[in-house]
């Protein structure tokens, strides 16, 4: 009878853990801006849409491309190349878009490919020591022997915000 009881427990304990591990896991898009691999993860993008036009704003700052026209809604369009540290800061070629998932603002941020959609647990994402709301970096993804920056939507928010005096 003790040995029916114990197996029970074990039974209902490693149960119990295959849930709490499938409720760590997060669901990342992995992009490209200009050949260099970026996540960002999946419940933070709204749409992916290709061949928008973007429309240049006077007097806004650099990492502003300018807007984008939605279904009637203007967006925000950010080139991240301005903002993350890359050498070259034009604007990726390709008119593809992320549209964020947003609350209050419309942003999206302008890419280069889609490359894939990866499910990961949470002990997969480096974070940086001591990062706030206001770096562009969570930290990196552990991904096929790579590790791939992983961005913080909310720092562009932010940033807008800031440069534009309405923080």
């Amino acid at each position: 009878m003790n040995e029916e009881v114990v197996k029970k427990i074990s039974e209902e304990t490693e149960t119990q853990e295959q849930a709490s591990e499938k409720k760590l896991l997060t669901t990342w898009l992995i992009f490209s801006i200009a050949k260099k691999k970026y996540a960002v993860k999946s419940g933070d993008v709204l749409e992916i849409i290709r061949d928008a036009s973007v429309y240049k704003l006077p007097f806004m700052p650099p990492y502003i491309e300018g807007v984008m026209n939605r279904r009637g809604d203007p967006f925000t369009v950010i080139n991240p190349r301005q903002l993350i540290g890359d050498e070259d800061t034009t604007p990726p070629q390709e008119p593809l878009f992320l549209i964020l998932k947003r609350d209050d603002d419309q942003l999206s941020i302008h890419i280069s490919d889609i490359l894939f959609f990866a499910e990961m647990a949470e002990s997969d994402l480096n974070l940086i020591p001591g990062n706030n709301d206001e770096g562009f970096f969570i930290g990196t993804l552990g991904y096929g022997g790579e590790e791939i920056p992983a961005i913080n939507t909310n720092a562009f928010e932010l940033l807008i915000r800031k440069d534009l005096g309405s923080a």
